[in-house]
């Protein structure tokens, strides 16, 4: 039996890699732990046809190698059935979150399961990846183009091919002409003034500018990928501070301008803990894949703006 766990923060990236783990493979199963049991993913999984054939079975959100609960009875369920080493069968878990340091994760480590984390996009991983996909389409993408791009996506790469693939509709080769033509324009203030209400807890604001911005075709997508953003350099900015970082070294290491967007970082996050943070993200994580995979987007994110 071959074990991964999985976790990663693009849709399209976690597809890629399900694609190279499951090459040659056409009996590919997939479960939600959302919609079923995890009893009912094992029994199928222990079903073999007539004809002996390698087999993979995707269970997405899991929750046992993450989070703060131990899941006892489910997790010694999993545990049991992982250590009885069928032959032909590959097990895929897409996590929430993978903590290296919990019980039933070692356990499973030890057994030789696979973690591959890709909840962190670089910034030179995520050229590489659209400069392949570019190729791969046969686009041509000037680095300017690319630039403006990124800024309008708010860095976030799913949203970035989509936008690659519209432009390249238009023309081949993507200039910055033809994404001032006909891009998406980068998020306006009213947009923002949406992230900052969410981040500063005001809700009734956040929910009434959510409606309009709805009413006017902004999509969820965009609106998932800039609470992400706000969020995670809220989460980077507090914890460099947590290791004694200055704001200028802080400013550096991330990228910034100068040390105002440090300043307004950490004004932000003040009513966060650390953990809080990292919660929302993994949240917005399972949002963005729910939304991907047909959960409704408007309930999706009206349902996170009330858990948060």
């Amino acid at each position: 039996m071959e074990i991964f766990l999985l976790k990663c923060s693009s849709y399209r990236i976690l597809n890629n890699e399900i694609s190279k783990i499951t090459k040659d493979i056409t009996n590919i199963t997939s479960f939600s732990l959302n919609d079923v049991t995890l009893r009912d993913c094992l029994d199928d999984a222990s079903y073999y046809g007539l004809f002996a054939e390698k087999r993979c079975l995707i269970i997405k959100d899991t929750k046992y190698f993450g989070g703060k609960f131990a899941y006892e009875e489910d997790s010694n369920l999993l545990y049991d059935f992982l250590s009885s080493k069928l032959e032909d069968l590959i097990m895929i878990f897409i996590c929430d979150d993978i903590k290296k340091t919990k019980d039933l994760t070692k356990k499973v480590i030890a057994l030789g399961a696979k973690v591959i984390d890709m909840s962190d996009i670089s910034e030179d991983s995520m050229k590489e990846l659209v400069t392949n996909y570019c190729q791969d389409h046969e686009i041509k993408l000037d680095s300017a183009a690319y630039d403006l791009i990124l800024k309008n996506s708010v860095n976030n790469l799913d949203i970035m091919i989509q936008e690659i693939d519209k432009l390249s509709i238009a023309d081949k080769h993507i200039t910055v002409d033809i994404v001032n033509t006909y891009g998406s324009k980068e998020v306006d203030d009213e947009t923002f003034n949406f992230s900052n209400a969410v981040v500063a807890k005001q809700f009734g604001k956040a929910f009434e500018l959510l409606d309009v911005l709805l009413k006017n075709g902004v999509e969820p997508s965009a609106l998932i990928g800039l609470l992400s953003s706000s969020f995670s350099n809220m989460y980077m900015v507090r914890d460099a501070v947590n290791h004694r970082l200055s704001d200028e070294e802080i400013a550096k290491a991330l990228g910034y301008s100068g040390t105002g967007r440090v300043f307004v970082m950490k004004k932000n996050s003040k009513i966060y803990t650390l953990d809080q943070l990292k919660e929302i993200l993994l949240d917005l994580c399972t949002l963005d894949i729910k939304i991907k995979t047909g959960y409704d987007p408007v309930y999706g994110i009206k349902e996170f703006l009330l858990n948060l």
